[in-house]
């Protein structure tokens, strides 16, 4: 089952990319396209923030990021392990990044988003099994993260 598009949401970036969730038994599988590799991480945050609340929430806010990850493709599974811990520990639902800098495996920057103290914790943590991030041949990327649910 796809998931519903995110209809009326402000854009997770400045690079308007594309997040479609696939349900699986015990998971979920999450495919994002952008033109931009900052533009996955954003798109990615915004898929799972749809799936954490239905939008609601206190004002707007930001988190101090710093990851490292042995990848471009593992940051990503980190990046959403970080938005996951913050929804279930301090009900800050991230749905978009600000990058101050991205280099390989390193992402220092903010996650944008609000606290929704009636986020649902449905989504466990992003696994490595089956990740995915690469570049298109046409141009921009594309990747594929399993959720545990």
């Amino acid at each position: 089952m796809v998931g519903p598009p995110r209809r009326g949401r402000k854009p997770a970036c400045d690079d308007p990319g594309v997040v479609e969730l696939v349900e699986h038994t015990g998971e979920m599988e999450m495919r994002v396209r952008s033109p931009t590799l900052a533009g996955v991480y954003a798109e990615a945050l915004g898929g799972l923030a749809a799936e954490l609340t239905e939008g609601g929430g206190g004002p707007r806010g930001r988190r101090p990021v710093a990851l490292s990850a042995s990848g471009a493709d593992t940051l990503l599974a980190e990046l959403l392990n970080e938005a996951v811990f913050l929804a279930e520990t301090e009900g800050f639902v991230a749905d978009g990044l600000e990058v101050a800098r991205l280099e390989g495996g390193r992402l220092e920057g903010a996650l944008l988003g609000r606290r929704d103290p009636d986020a649902r914790p449905v989504v466990k943590a992003a696994t490595y099994h089956g990740l995915s991030l690469e570049r298109e041949p046409a141009g921009g990327w594309r990747a594929a993260v399993l959720l545990d649910v």
